[in-house]
């Protein structure tokens, strides 16, 4: 995922064998309808019919989490008017049995019918959202699926609203039957968002398997040159793997809103249009586009052991989200590269970003990158307190650097990450059919590398200072350290919100956070005189090193009014560069690894 942010499931082909197996034994179907028949109402309305189902009772459950989102989201909450009746239409007793079960007392009753709403007003790509322009299904948050059926086939028939006419989605189509999909069980289905309403599709073929660029009022921009771009993103970051796994693909841009989350032949990316686009002056929507596609390799095929098969109950934890994530940035750095729309300086600057992000975080000397992964779910995504915690995102991203240089260092160019990610692929999600362990991992890169790599896996699982000078050295690199300026610094960083200038960072040992200043206070007043947030900036900018200001400020209604003391701006550094007359050697496994 990407909110940058950054899902859903792999299902592995063993699971695959499964449910055709299912299919073939079972007399039983399951088949939804979801209707949005008032879409000013954000409501969609879900029906579910089941036949062959056995048993006293049956419970119906709703997903807690959506897989690449890595935390806890109340579903159920979204539920409303839950209904069930048998083939007679004859109401069925029923219970809310937990937080997101509800038990029907169905006495073997087939077919079995519910229905309920589902309300979707959040414009977050793990939310499903529904207004009068458009619908965005985030099928874990609107399909139940039965106790214990995870593995049962599954059929889809979407009813857009009457003023639209398309449906996109990664799904594959039954024939013959109009916005009606199917899957071979569950986890499929929730792979597989599901846009509605007047959309616009930009088609392309790499390697002669189509795919789509599919999206909700994509504005004005040139549809030939965007779609060019696309094609050669996509063709680089195949190129790495060399295998497609999929018989077609979807991008989904499903509008206004937050993040984007990969699955294993589909993405859908929050994007409020495409106006203005030029592949030089919005390279960040590349970027964006490159990551969430490369996740269909780098976590919904190459995995970690603990992410597939998922228990949709409570988190699935694991410690390699910093290799899942933060490698996936790295790649989408690399892809951008390697199809021609960045410069050698450029990518040495985006190499560098995630490596500043994590250096200039004081929580990296309290929490590792497998501490950061593990507890995803308990702090967010990009970490909790930055006092106390670090993003997996960034320390993943400077660890693949690290990891790349030392294999092209070591084999002498030879070999690289690529070869890494490629026998993972091969070994894990093709031949064993499953994913790998920590240690696993660990194997895979050191048989490539041709060596031992525990101080690079020890700088993931510890909080120890990261000898960039030696693996950058490697390719003929530096690093330049942060520098005090002399500039003055109140030592926040703030942004506004809602007409208020709030506190967004106060680091514990600048001058804003000796005086007590701290993340989410509202700043009212600079030296007596209010301010905005380039109001501020100037009045700092006039002030130097050592001066003091007053700071008036107010933290849940009470206002309170500091002295400070300025201290010089610390420009954060890290930036990578290139070393005047690097060695032979140097020069061949740099641009080996970022291309002449």
């Amino acid at each position: 995922m990407k909110t940058r942010s950054r899902a859903c499931i792999f299902v592995t082909l063993w699971l695959v064998a499964g449910a055709v197996s299912f299919a073939a034994s079972s007399d039983s179907t399951m088949a939804f309808t979801v209707s949005m028949d008032n879409p000013a109402s954000h409501m969609f309305h879900v029906v579910l019919r089941c036949t062959g189902l056995k048993g006293e009772t049956q419970d119906f459950k709703m997903p807690v989490w959506m897989p690449g989102y890595y935390g806890i989201i109340d579903y159920a909450g979204n539920v409303q008017d839950f209904r069930a009746i048998d083939g007679s239409g004859k109401p069925l007793e029923l219970e809310k049995s937990s937080a997101n079960t509800w038990r029907v007392r169905t006495g073997n009753a087939s077919p079995l019918t519910i229905s309920y709403d589902v309300k979707a007003t959040v414009q977050f790509i793990v939310q499903s959202y529904l207004d009068e322009n458009r619908a965005y299904i985030a099928p874990v948050g609107v399909f139940m699926h039965a106790g214990g059926q995870i593995g049962h086939p599954v059929t889809v028939t979407v009813k857009p609203y009457e003023k639209w006419k398309d449906v996109a989605t990664g799904l594959d189509p039954v024939p013959g039957k109009p916005n009606t999909f199917t899957a071979l069980d569950f986890d499929v289905l929730y792979d597989c968002p599901i846009l509605v309403g007047n959309l616009e599709r930009l088609s392309f073929a790499v390697r002669g398997i189509p795919h789509a660029f599919v999206g909700y009022n994509l504005g004005d921009f040139n549809r030939a040159e965007f779609t060019s771009d696309l094609k050669r993103m996509v063709e680089a970051a195949v190129s790495i793997i060399d295998e497609i796994p999929y018989k077609h693909y979807t991008f989904l841009a499903v509008g206004p809103g937050r993040g984007g989350i990969e699955h294993l032949n589909s993405t859908a990316v929050s994007l409020d249009g495409l106006s203005g686009y030029s592949s030089r002056k919005q390279r960040g929507t590349l970027e964006f586009l490159a990551h969430e596609y490369f996740h269909l390799y780098n976590v919904k095929s190459i995995r970690p052991f603990e992410l597939g098969p998922f228990d949709y109950d409570r988190p699935n934890r694991t410690r390699l989200l910093w290799m899942s994530e933060g490698f996936t940035i790295y790649y989408e750095y690399l892809i951008l590269r390697r199809a021609g729309f960045t410069t050698a300086d450029e990518m040495l600057a985006s190499v560098g970003s995630p490596i500043a992000g994590y250096e200039n975080r004081p929580g990296r000397l309290l929490q590792s990158a497998a501490q950061s992964s593990y507890g995803s779910w308990d702090q967010g995504p990009f970490g909790g307190d930055p006092e106390k915690s670090i993003s997996y995102y960034d320390k993943g991203a400077g660890i693949a650097l690290l990891l790349d240089l030392k294999i092209r260092h070591e084999t002498r160019g030879v070999r690289s990450l690529d070869d890494v990610m490629r026998t993972l692929y091969r070994e894990y999600y093709k031949e064993k059919k499953r994913g790998f362990t920590d240690a696993e991992f660990q194997d895979v890169c050191e048989r490539i590398a041709g060596i031992p790599l525990g101080e690079i896996f020890e700088y993931a699982d510890t909080t120890k200072a990261i000898d960039y000078p030696k693996y950058l050295g490697y390719a003929g690199l530096e690093v330049e350290l942060p520098k005090e300026l002399d500039e003055a610094d109140l030592g926040a960083s703030v942004g506004e919100r809602d007409g208020r200038l709030v506190v967004w960072r106060a680091a514990s040992n600048s001058p804003a956070g000796h005086v007590g200043i701290a993340p989410r206070d509202v700043i009212l007043a600079i030296d007596g005189i209010p301010v905005d947030a380039a109001a501020m900036k100037k009045a700092i900018d006039s002030k130097r090193p050592g001066d003091t200001i007053t700071v008036r400020f107010s933290r849940g209604g009470e206002e309170k009014e500091v002295l400070v003391v300025l201290a010089k701006k610390i420009d954060p550094g890290y930036r990578i560069k290139r070393i005047p007359n690097p060695t032979p050697d140097q020069e061949k496994i740099y641009l080996g690894w970022i291309g002449r």
